[in-house]
């Protein structure tokens, strides 16, 4: 007994200890009371920057067919206001699109968000056709905020020539690999990943892919990702089957991988890191559960710790649920809180939380583990080596 109430106090110290560490910009016991009890502020956010991208992917969600979808994204001095109104618990922004290197803004955009919240680390995802913008974006990022983690995340699906195909953009694969290997020597706090979308065209050939990158191209940093059906993208029926077969062998490689240091995607001396590494585990396992047979697991925090912020100024909890628009930034003077503290957002919620709101949205399910009390326990057991 004795043994598990110091285990239990030293968990807690753990806890305040790690948050210290992750939350210098952030008043640290306001940061907890939102994670664990009021959930009223977001802890992340994901940013489309712009729907504009040089690629066609066949599995993207994006309509680009249709000409609105282009239209109005948020200006510079939009997005400066808004980040001032983003509240006190924020940690984490990822800037995507579209391919958010197609604006000539985003180092100004990202200093924008470093300079007027509380955000400490900082996510692009981009296709990596651009790599003396993702160079220069780095470097200047990295001077103007040294202590800010930047990480890149890089998609990469297949072998060259048809990873091109399929994204339509020629060399492609080589720019990829640049940009990884530029990044790879920028600085301690620079992150590069390749990220692997396990989709209907990869599936049947998801271990040779994972191999070529891994051990022919020596690329150490590899996470993954499962291919949804959202907006205009629907996988093919029979394809699900095959596609959680190579999700389920990716993530267990992966594992396996991490565990004899041939992939290293985080600190593991740290404990962010090997919080962050154990959260990974925590979410493969969730999304294999609710894959071919959608269930709920756990209460889903969109909307409160978790949100979408469209190129257009639009306000959802996550990306699944295009109808419950929480509100336009352009209708509320970019104030992002009094929409996130509206009486829509609040009902939101509730819908979230009483329908028992469930998928496999790896953002959202993130924030979800980190925030709820049940996975707690394992979290912490991997800073002891219990699991």
């Amino acid at each position: 007994m004795v043994f598990l109430i110091l285990l239990k106090i030293e968990s807690s110290l753990i806890i305040v200890y790690n948050f210290l560490m992750i939350t210098k910009k952030a008043n640290l016991f306001k940061v907890l009371k939102n994670l664990y009890l009021s959930r009223n502020e977001p802890i992340s956010l994901v940013h489309f920057v712009t729907n504009r991208c040089n690629a066609r992917c066949s599995f993207c969600f994006i309509d680009f067919d249709d000409p609105k979808t282009f239209q109005g994204e948020l200006t510079l001095e939009e997005i400066e206001k808004l980040t001032k109104n983003l509240g006190k618990s924020l940690l984490n922004v990822n800037l995507t699109g579209g391919e958010p290197f197609a604006r000539k803004d985003l180092i100004d955009i990202a200093k924008s968000y470093l300079r007027n919240s509380t955000v400490q680390s900082m996510y692009i995802t981009t296709n990596a056709s651009l790599p003396e913008r993702i160079n220069e974006f780095a470097k200047q990022i990295s001077l103007f905020s040294p202590s800010t983690e930047l990480t890149f995340q890089i998609s990469i699906d297949d072998f060259p020539q048809s990873h091109n195909r399929v994204r339509k953009i020629e060399n492609l694969f080589d720019s990829c690999i640049d940009a990884y290997k530029i990044l790879k020597n920028l600085g301690p706090n620079i992150n590069p990943v390749v990220s692997i979308t396990v989709t209907h065209e990869n599936c049947d050939n998801i271990e040779k892919i994972f191999k070529y990158l891994n051990e022919d191209c020596k690329i150490d940093s590899i996470k993954n990702g499962i291919v949804r059906d959202e907006d205009v993208y629907k996988k093919p029926a029979e394809k699900k089957r095959k596609i959680f077969e190579a999700y389920d062998w990716v993530t267990n490689e992966i594992k396996k991988k991490t565990e004899d240091k041939k992939i290293l995607n985080y600190n593991t001396k740290s404990i962010q890191g090997k919080l962050h590494q154990k959260k990974d585990l925590i979410s493969w396992d969730m999304v294999k559960k609710m894959y071919l047979s959608p269930k709920y697991l756990s209460p889903c925090h969109a909307g409160g710790l978790f949100g979408i912020i469209t190129s257009n100024g639009k306000i959802y909890p996550c990306e699944i649920l295009e109808n419950k628009l929480m509100g336009d930034l352009r209708d509320h003077d970019m104030e992002f809180m009094k929409i996130w503290n509206s009486d829509v957002s609040k009902s939101t919620k509730k819908y979230i939380l009483e329908t028992k709101c469930n998928c496999t949205y790896e953002c959202a399910l993130t924030y979800n583990i980190l925030g709820n009390w049940r996975y707690q326990t394992s979290l912490m057991s991997s800073l002891f080596n219990l699991s």
